[in-house]
């Protein structure tokens, strides 16, 4: 995705992305897996976070803090 398009998703796409997230996290816990995975996953859970809190801001009408 390009930066562009990231910012432009809706709070509702994000959270599905999370969903997503989570789910293939408690797969990778039952099962025997590198910890990069692990690892790789959890950033990537933190980085939707941050984005949906910036979606909700912008849907808000708040203005999101830059990076």
């Amino acid at each position: 995705m390009a930066t562009e398009e990231l910012h432009e998703l809706r709070p509702a796409r994000i959270r599905e992305i999370l969903d997503d997230l989570v789910h293939q996290r408690q797969r990778l816990r039952n099962s025997p897996v590198e910890a990069a995975l692990l690892e790789a996953n959890r950033r990537s859970i933190v980085y939707w976070q941050t984005e949906l809190s910036r979606a909700l801001l912008v849907e808000r009408g708040h203005s999101p803090t830059v990076r």
